[in-house]
This record gives C-alpha cells, structure tokens and sequence, in this order.
C-alpha cells in the first residue's frame, strides 16, 4: 500500500464539531490521557521527583475526611443538585466554559503536552475535556451548534456544563421561541432531525425525536427552559434528571458522606469529574476506550472527585484530586508518590495518603501543560499583516468534499510549506470550528485540517495562533455547494481525461486505486472518495480560488474494498460541485 495510507494519529491534534470526525480523532485523546490512565496494578520506575518526596503519601499523617457541617453540595457546587443516584453508579463531569481554555476540551483542542505524566493535572483535564466534548456534541443534535461556540454569534448563551452518565445539562441563558423553531422542523440546524413537543412539565418543556435522518444514530430527548436545556437518551432519564433538579429524587451524597467528603475536598473548580459506585467513564464514552498508560488512575468500584481551577488573571492553575479506595498498598503508594505532582511549580505539591484515602494538590503553570491561559484566550489579535508572516495565505489550498447521505460537507484546507504557526483554526459561517495544534513545533508542510460545512451554503474563515496564543485573520473562503450539473461535468472532466489503474492487496486489507490525469480539464479541484474503505482514504488535489486547472500528469490514490468498491470522483469547476466519474470494482 501506499505510503499517503498510513495514518499518524500523534502527529497532530485535529478536532471537529462533527460526530465523524469527533470519534476518528477520539485517537489522538487517547494518546493525550497515556500519561494519566493504565493498568494500575503497574508501579512506575521514575524516582520521586524533589517536589513530591517531602510531601510523599504517608500511612502515619491522619486525615480527617468527614464533612464540615456547613457544606451543603446541592448549594456550594454549582452542578451538585445534579447529582443523582443510580444503580449503576454516577459518572459526571462539570465546566465553567467562560472560565476554561478552548485547549482542554477534545473537540477544540489539543488538552496537554505528552512529554507530561502527571496524573494530579492530566486525570480532570484530559477525562474531563473529553466529557465535555462529548457534551458538546450532544447540544449541536438539538441545535445548540451556535451556542457552544464561543467564535460564534447566537441567539442562546451556553455559560456551564455538566454530565451525568449519558445525560447533559446546559445552563445559560436561552431563546426558547427560537429554539423551539429549530427543534419541530427538519433542519441542518439539527442534523436533520425533526422532533414533536410532548409536554410541559416542572417547567421544562419536552421534546423527542420523530423523524430521524438515517445518517444519525439515537439522537437525545430535550427538555428546555429560559436558563436550563437537558439532552438525555430518553425520556425516563430526562424525568429522572428534572427530578433530582427540583429534590423530588434523592442525590448521591444526601446517604452517602464518603461521595460528601469527596466532594468537599476536591469538588470545587472550573472543570471537575468524578464517579461512585460502579460507574466508570465508558457510561459515557461507550466503546471508545481510554488507551492504558503508565501511570495511575481509579480501578473500578472505587469513588474519586478531581478538579482543576483556572485564575484569568495568573499563568498557573490549581489542580486536586480525591480517591476513596479499598487497596492503597504499598505498590499503588509507590505509584502515586512517583507520578502525583512531578510537573506541579515550586514544590507546590501536597499528598497524603491515610486510612483507604488520597487527597492531592497542587499548582500548575499554564504554558507547561501546553494549554493558552484563560485571560489570554481569543483577547490579543493578530493584524492580517503578522498573520501572514506566520503562514503566507498562498500556502494553503482548499478542496471541498460532499457528503450526500449527512448534514454537512467537509472544506479541507492543506499547508503545502513550513510555517511559524502554532495553530490553525477554522471557522464556518454556520457555527462549526476546528482547530489544529502539533504536538511539538509549527504547523508543517503536509498538514491537513477540516470542517464540517453546510451543503446548502457557507463560508470558512482561517485563522492562525502564534506561541502566546494570539489569533490573526489569514483568509475566508466560500464553500462552492452548488449543484454541477451533468452537462457541465462531462464538458469540464471529459471520460477520457481520467485513467484508473487497480492494485490488488499486497500483504493488507485494502487494495489501492491510482487516478490519473490524462487530458486537460477545467477542474480546480478533484476529489477521489472510496463508499466502501474508510472516509479517511479520500484524497484530494487542486485548491479552490486558484483559477487553474489541475496539470496533466497529476493522480489521486485512495484505498478500495477489494470485495467491491465504488471510488466517485468529485470536481469543482466555476463555483459548483459534482461528480464527475464513478470507478466500479473489483469484483
């Protein structure tokens, strides 16, 4: 197979409001979490660090975990009336996005530096951002997409976030008439998905899915107020959740003053997670399974609350972390005072262990982590003019790809040189954003980002961020959607200009498709999209805007199904796009 097949998931961290490219780039989080997550009957071989061995777990300090009689969860937190009970145990995750960093949260951003194994910070930033992604994803199905975008305008505000299992709850401030519109009719607004108000309940009132677009898959029940919007995986979760809202369902920690004391301990802060009982992260993520690493993270059936709070006017952060469990002997003790605390600033960690109990802090320096300060994010501009000192604009080309059977298309944009960029970002007219970040150096030649696009009109801004996280203006490029009719297609791409050459498997799953130009065309671009083999195997030449037409000589390749293959050839020509070939093999 050929070279352009293989995927390097650690190259870049590209993420994408879109459920496609959210769960293929579900990679590179996992790669990101190696430092915090594994196996943890594993011991770590690093020696302690000097900010860890005088602060290291002791069996000798005692702690004191019960309680303060004056904290009260469902009124010191802001997410703790949300916290029900359930048979299967609680997962839950908080943030206060006007407080976090575009950077922590997987679908925005890449949320840490790999060269850091500090489970202290990386546990709530990493699981956390996740959850928060996941979350997001869930609020853009009920037509939130705007909302959740801090780039964007919208006529609804989304300021916190929390998640409970598989069900989110958005709070903020929302027009509820408009998105009431937006919920009844068939809208790419919300995939697609056209839902039926059921009732008015405790306020809310209840919507759920009646037509369902084939592309998606068990879309959320809703339930909306001015100031709350809820997203289960039914109805009886959203009774559950409103429940528990208004105290008519009992919360985890009015019986349980372990969940109590965990809370009070390392509850408190812009991103939070934790789980009780038998709940593990995968009531959320499903089957996209954190990949093991090194380092420590909770077993199963043990509670932990970890947090980490952000000051807009510092460059550091504060992390902690609570565990309640079972077995915390001496090879697991070992683990926590090799690995806790080892990137925390100026010997500012604390941990203690005593009687089955964790607690750990400490104060992190922004930068270290590789994420852009919470003052600083999106405020300090870049001219046009500085921006393409860091990536000149004609070094990016643009191909838009169709998507007949979802929402929205794709707009690709590649860097064909090397650049002083440590970032890309794109962002569309309709609400949707992407960004890519490496994970070490510039954005390079060969690097590639997408995003998702509206298929009945848009329009792309990019955007490029220097080393202090500065944004500048590179570009906006329409997405040429109109329809390129038949007659158009065979005068621009005639059958003859194309010439396909099939390979069989050599030693892999797919076989490979050369398609190369022949005769002159008046395509600007041209895109080869295999039905079968995975989407990522598309490739894609030319750039939009260019004026000129591809050069005789050039090829695509792209992965087939050697059981059967479809390969469609799309072509943009004078603003609008259509197919303009269609490879049918092997058989």
């Amino acid at each position: 197979m050929p070279s352009r097949f293989n995927n390097d998931a650690d190259s870049t961290i590209q993420t994408t409001q879109s459920r496609r490219r959210f769960l293929l780039g579900m990679g590179t989080l996992t790669a990101a979490l190696a430092g915090c997550s594994g196996d943890t009957s594993q011991q770590a071989t690093e020696a302690p660090t000097d900010n860890t061995t005088d602060d290291g777990p002791t069996d000798e300090t005692p702690v004191d975990d019960s309680p303060t009689e004056t904290f009260d969860p469902a009124g010191d937190l802001p997410y703790g009336q949300w916290l029900t009970r359930d048979n299967r145990g609680l997962f839950f995750a908080y943030a206060n996005l006007d407080n976090l960093p575009d950077d922590t949260v997987a679908d925005s951003g890449g949320s840490s530096d790999r060269s850091v194994d500090d489970p202290l910070a990386l546990y709530p930033l990493v699981l956390g951002g996740a959850a928060v992604g996941i979350g997001r994803l869930s609020l853009s199905y009920v037509g939130l997409a705007q909302a959740i975008n801090p780039r964007a305008t919208s006529d609804s505000t989304v300021n916190e976030l929390t998640i409970t299992n598989e069900t989110i709850i958005a709070e903020g401030s929302f027009a509820t008439d408009q998105l009431h519109d937006r919920l009844i009719e068939s809208t790419d607004e919300t995939f697609g998905i056209a839902y039926e108000q059921t009732s008015t309940e405790r306020g809310y009132d209840r919507y759920e899915p009646v037509d369902v677009p084939d592309s998606v898959d068990d879309p959320p029940a809703v339930a909306v107020t001015d100031e709350t919007v809820i997203a289960g995986p039914d109805a009886s979760r959203l009774d559950q959740t409103i429940a528990t809202d208004v105290g008519n369902r009992s919360r985890i920690f009015e019986t349980d003053e372990a969940a109590t004391a965990l809370l009070e301990q390392a509850g408190t802060g812009d991103l939070v997670v934790g789980q009780f009982g038998a709940a593990t992260s995968e009531q959320l993520f499903g089957d996209l399974q954190l990949d093991p690493g090194p380092q420590f993270r909770p077993r199963s059936g043990e509670n932990v609350v970890a947090a980490v709070d952000f000051d807009a006017s510092s460059d550091t952060f504060e992390a902690q972390f609570a565990l309640d469990a079972a077995d915390l002997g001496e090879g697991r003790q070992e683990t926590i005072e090799t690995s806790f605390g080892t990137a925390a600033v100026d010997d500012s960690a604390s941990i203690d262990v005593s009687d089955g109990r964790l607690i750990a802090s400490g104060t992190y320096s922004v930068e270290s982590l590789g994420l852009t300060s919470a003052d600083s994010a999106g405020d300090e501009q870049l001219s046009e003019a500085a921006a393409a000192e860091l990536v000149a604009p004609d070094a990016l080309t643009f191909q838009y790809e169709p998507q007949p059977d979802q929402q929205f298309g794709e707009l690709w944009v590649t860097i064909t040189e090397e650049t002083d960029a440590a970032a890309i970002r794109l962002d569309t007219d309709t609400g949707n954003s992407t960004e890519i970040r490496p994970q070490e150096g510039s954005i390079s030649n060969g690097d590639s980002i997408s995003v998702p696009v509206d298929q009945d009109g848009d329009a792309v801004t990019v955007s490029v961020l220097n080393d202090e996280g500065a944004v500048g203006k590179l570009t906006t490029q329409s997405v040429p959607t109109a329809e390129l009719s038949e007659e158009t297609a065979s005068k621009a791409v005639p059958e003859d200009a194309l010439s396909f050459t099939y390979d069989s498997p050599d030693g892999g799953e797919f076989g490979s498709l050369t398609i190369e130009i022949v005769a002159d065309t008046d395509a600007e671009t041209l895109i080869a999209q295999p039905q079968e083999a995975p989407g990522l195997f598309a490739d894609r030449v030319g750039s939009l805007g260019s004026h000129a037409p591809i050069d005789v000589g050039t090829t695509l390749e792209t992965a087939v199904e050697p059981a059967g293959e479809e390969v469609i050839v799309y072509a943009t020509v004078d603003g609008a796009t259509g197919v303009v070939a269609r490879w049918q093999g092997p058989t």
